[in-house]
């Protein structure tokens, strides 16, 4: 009788172990929401500038000066894209 005891409580044991192996892995947390800053998109560029050089070469200025503004705002998200993984 003491033999059926020992091999019940083994038998316990086993499968407790055995039931704690097999339980569903953690969930996963999400990840944090991104900025709202990096989620607007780029300014949309001034209007024609008209033939004279002068003014072709301030608008040209403006437009490199948005193109910043909008590699630095696509740079960030691409950075809080691959902190979040």
């Amino acid at each position: 009788m003491r033999l059926h005891a020992r091999l019940a409580t083994g038998l316990v044991a086993v499968l407790t172990m055995t039931a704690c192996a097999s339980s569903a892995p953690p969930a996963i947390a999400l990840p944090p929401p991104l900025p709202a800053a990096l989620l607007q998109s780029c300014p949309p560029p001034g209007p024609a500038p008209g033939a004279e050089v002068d003014a072709v070469a301030v608008a040209l200025m403006d437009l490199y000066a948005l193109y910043g503004q909008c590699a630095a705002l696509h740079l960030e998200l691409v950075r809080a894209l691959e902190d979040g993984r």
